[in-house]
């Protein structure tokens, strides 16, 4: 874990002089600790195996075994995210359908899980993101994480066990991966975040001291060096995750004994006693057959190859290259006692004690008491158990590491041979020999080795240069690491070596397909400070899907091998991405890239709406900017049905502070945009008044969805709602959509938005409210008129209703000839109700709206005057047909005299002072309605006719 932050802990430093991005080294939280200011291409990241590093992501020797514990006192288990105790506190509400029980759902388990982590951080709760307790919690989160991932190791490798498929070994590989990505994540952000390293100058007596050992010099860089420790940090993590030689050489442990080139010795011992009996003339081998090759050396000593340049018999020659290469795994993995160890066994005793020409000096009437577990890459340890020693190492080790590097070099060595003295000296180029590296290794060590060249040549980051004597000598070379790495002569002011380095690597043809697996790029941009390239790569590819829908990023020429719709890559960078915005230190509003990020953890928000894990959703829309949150939160709502979902989303967006009255707005003005197109292009017209018949359409339910939030809003968007109600009424009207209308009226009443006990007419017509509680709520002018139009709109469904009604109930079939009194009774009760709606419609409906329209604020969603007028003059002539036809049918069914309603009906579409006259003249159907007048007239003339006629009710229209 990461160091505990204390009050004794100096200070964080935390400044804004830096620009954004580009990494402080005195760790000022105000840039992106994961961003440099030079911009480069993202890089690729090392292979490595699960393996977690021992003590903890402070591993230059701080004592923090009792640091930092997780927020909630967690038992500290690497592999494990909670206590079984806790797995019953630490809980996000289940999705829809998923399987209750346990912190895993079935399908995408990591999801939840990296929820629960992030909701149970004390991250979310910090109201300073720049103390020491954001710090602690910041690190703890990153563990959070790291236990997941090595969660689903071991449920992976539990499943599938023992024999692992394609599958699953691709599943084993990708957790390994990630749970190292988590590990290095937290390395490097403990680091730059701790602020505790101010740089210094060399001491003089480490300076003026060429006596003092390296081992005191890396110590003070460390101490002093912010750049250094990273890079050792680096080091070590790529060490600790280095494949074990067991791993890579099954029969190692089987090498023992068989070095010590014996069939080399064996040829010439042959050759000796065969040498001896043929005399003196055979002394020129294999001039009289059955000798050896002359290519074979004569003498065994061990620079007997190089100094008679001729090779071993065979077989030895394949054991050399096998323990070379077995050497170079040793070292890879930063064990050198290891590959002593072999050499011993192998019966070469003089290579183990020529690697032991790499160890540092350490002279204790120089340097100091040194202790037995301190190596070269440690600090020192100054615990009661450790055991004191005498001199110790090379002090001539420059010397050393030119033999090294000469033998790296020689012509006709071997490529692991050129491997091996290459990393021992820092050579980069002798490592990079094609055929000395596996795809599996180049990588890895290569990375490695940028940092080694460092401290190997006593380049001093930040302080003068430490030049021992040896360095003067100019016949006998040494690998210039400077020279080599920077470009401009400095590696303490050269940003770029890192990514220069990986960018090589990713452009090798035979690593080039390893250096594109998604989370090694994720390593190798968070190594060389290039996390932020890496984002608005992401970004790039989001917005090209949105152009070009089948947009592949991985078949593109220059890929770097991430796909934003990798759901697990999308998953990794967007969890990066929180903690850092947390801790403030990176991608927050006042940065740049920051809407590259939010595009980013919107896009995973996406993804949890489509993997059905909706209520983890608010979660993450919280961490967004407050607008970015109403945009993202706007689109997802509406694609959400269920009425219980919805109040306990609306809950969750309060407990993550989320506007939820914006994200509601957002939610119908999305709605209202995507759907505008599909209702400006119909044609103006009524097919059928049934509010019953007819589909409703995906546009429909989208318009409605967006409104049954709206009214979940409660008081605060009630007037909202109306308003948005009216232009869902004008669209659905004018298309003729009359089943999605009825739909709306019952999802916003009228009954439910005015006092109780107040006439529902009185607002209709335009009355003045005088209910102070009332006026809360609908204030203004508009607010008012919309609730106005809102109830003749439920009015004029309510009249579709009772004519639908009335249709049915005409319609019923009966096998009587004359109509029993129950039917006729029934049909004159539903003609009462029709005539008196249907009637009311007619005279006066939406028409007093009209007459008080009040000013609308600019962009403002609202019926406008206009659109009422083209309603009305749709619907205004249909019902009085529908009107017109009811009276006839009534005529025939229940009483003669209703007949003559019709001709009562023409006098109110001919009152000139009257609003329906003007909807006829409008739509030109005032001939129409004369001819079915015309029809009408007839039959009211033909029933005042029939003989013994009592039909009193006909009045003036009875014909003498």
């Amino acid at each position: 874990m990461a160091p505990m932050m204390t009050s004794n802990s100096p200070a964080l430093a935390f400044g804004s002089q830096k620009p954004a991005f580009s990494f402080d080294m005195q760790n000022s939280r105000g840039s992106n600790l994961f961003s440099s200011a030079r911009p480069a291409a993202a890089a690729a990241g090392p292979r490595v195996q699960a393996q977690q590093m021992e003590g903890s992501w402070d591993i230059m020797g701080d004592d923090v075994s009792d640091g930092v514990r997780n927020d909630n006192d967690e038992d500290d288990d690497s592999r494990a995210l909670t206590s079984e105790d806790d797995e019953q506190e630490e809980t996000m509400p289940h999705s829809p359908g998923a399987p209750d029980g346990g912190i895993f759902d079935q399908e995408w388990p990591e999801v939840d899980a990296f929820a629960i982590a992030l909701n149970s951080s004390n991250l979310l709760q910090s109201a300073d993101p720049n103390s020491a307790q954001a710090a602690t919690s910041g690190y703890d989160l990153i563990e959070r994480f790291k236990n997941v991932s090595g969660a689903q190791l071991d449920e992976v490798k539990a499943a599938h066990m023992p024999e692992l498929s394609h599958e699953s070994t691709s599943d084993v590989v990708h957790w390994e991966l990630e749970h190292q990505t988590w590990e290095l994540f937290g390395t490097l952000s403990s680091h730059r975040l701790e602020g505790r390293i101010q740089s210094q100058d060399l001491p003089a007596e480490l300076a003026n001291n060429k006596y003092t050992s390296n081992q005191r010099l890396r110590q003070h860089l460390r101490e002093t060096d912010a750049k250094f420790r990273e890079w050792c940090l680096i080091l070590q993590w790529l060490c600790a995750y280095a494949p074990d030689p067991s791993d890579l050489f099954d029969n190692i442990e089987e090498l023992g004994g068989k070095g010590g080139w014996m069939y080399t010795k064996e040829s010439l011992k042959a050759e000796k006693r065969l040498r001896g009996r043929r005399g003196k003339a055979t002394l020129v081998f294999g001039s009289l057959g059955g000798g050896r090759s002359g290519n074979k050396i004569t003498e065994l000593d061990p620079d007997a190859p190089s100094r008679q340049r001729k090779q071993l018999e065979n077989e030895d020659e394949e054991s050399e290259r096998f323990l070379f290469r077995a050497i170079w795994v040793f070292l890879r993995k930063g064990d050198l006692k290891g590959a002593k160890d072999l050499c011993a066994e192998m019966g070469e005793f003089w290579r183990a004690a020529s690697l032991d020409g790499g160890e540092e000096a350490w002279d204790p009437m120089v340097d100091g008491q040194r202790f037995d577990n301190q190596s070269d890459e440690e600090s020192m340890d100054m615990s009661e158990n450790s055991q004191p020693e005498g001199v110790t190492g090379n002090r001539r080790r420059e010397l050393w590491k030119r033999m090294c590097y000469a033998i790296a070099h020689r012509s006709g060595a071997e490529d692991w041979e050129k491997a091996v003295y290459g990393t021992l000296c820092g050579d980069f180029e002798s490592v990079c020999a094609p055929g000395s590296l596996t795809i599996l290794t180049r990588e890895l060590w290569l990375a490695k080795m940028r940092k080694k060249t460092g401290p190997s040549c006593l380049c001093i980051v930040g302080g003068p240069s430490i030049c021992p004597h040896e360095f003067t000598s100019t016949s006998f070379p040494a690998f210039d690491s400077t020279a080599f790495h920077s470009r401009v002569g400095s590696l303490a002011e050269d940003e770029t070596v890192l990514s220069r380095i990986i960018d090589y690597l990713a452009s090798l043809d035979h690593i080039k397909v390893e250096s594109r697996v998604p989370l090694r790029v994720i390593q190798g941009s968070l190594m060389s400070l290039r996390f932020h390239e890496l984002v608005d790569e992401l970004y790039r590819q989001l917005l090209a899907f949105r152009d070009i829908p089948d947009y592949d990023p991985l078949h593109e020429e220059d890929s770097i091998g991430v796909d934003v719709t990798d759901c697990r890559t999308l998953r990794i960078v967007v969890h990066i991405l929180l903690v850092l915005q947390l801790l403030n230190a990176g991608f927050t509003e006042d940065t740049p890239f920051h809407v590259q990020a939010e595009a980013l953890i919107a896009a995973y928000i996406e993804f949890l709406a489509e993997a059905g894990k909706v209520k983890l959703i608010p979660l993450y829309a919280g961490q967004l900017s407050p607008q970015k949150a109403i945009d993202v939160m706007g689109t997802i709502l509406n694609k959400i049905r269920e009425e219980p979902l919805r109040l306990e989303l609306l809950e969750l967006m309060r407990a993550h502070n989320i506007d939820y009255v914006g994200c509601l707005k957002k939610g119908m003005e999305i709605a209202l945009d995507l759907t505008k197109n599909h209702y400006e292009s119909e044609r103006r017209h009524v097919a059928t008044l049934s509010v019953t018949v007819g589909e409703i359409l995906e546009e429909d339910n989208l318009l409605i969805q967006g409104l049954e939030w709206l009214v979940l809003g409660g008081d605060e968007l009630k007037a909202e709602s109306l308003k948005c109600a009216t232009v869902i009424y004008k669209r659905l009207l004018l298309s003729g959509r009359l089943a999605a209308a009825k739909r709306v009226s019952q999802t916003i009443r009228s009954t439910d938005l005015i006092p109780e006990g107040e006439d529902v007419n009185h607002f209709a017509a335009g009355g003045i409210m005088e209910d102070d509680e009332f006026r809360g709520v609908f204030d203004s002018d508009v607010d008012q008129w919309a609730l106005a139009v809102v109830i003749e709109m439920e009015v004029f469904i309510q009249a579709l209703d009772e004519l639908e009604a009335w249709n049915e109930l005409l319609g019923q079939k009966t096998n009587r000839h004359h109509l029993d009194r129950a039917r006729k009774a029934a049909l004159s009760e539903a003609y009462s109700s029709t005539n008196h709606k249907l009637g009311k419609v007619i005279r006066s409906w939406l028409h007093s709206t009209l007459s008080t329209v009040p000013p609308f604020p600019p962009q403002s969603h609202i019926i406008k005057p206009s659109s009422i007028v083209a309603i009305r003059n749709i619907y205004i002539p249909e019902l009085t047909f529908a009107l017109h036809d009811v009276y006839i049918e009534a005529g025939k069914h229940v009483s003669k005299n209703l007949l003559g309603n019709t001709l009562e009906l023409a006098t109110v579409v001919a009152d000139p002072n009257g609003s329906v006259l003007k909807c006829f003249t409008e739509t030109a159907r005032v001939e129409e309605y004369l001819r079915a007048l015309g029809l009408a007239s007839r039959s009211v003339l033909g029933a005042s006719s029939e003989k013994n006629n009592n039909n009193k009710g006909l009045g003036i229209w009875k014909v003498r």
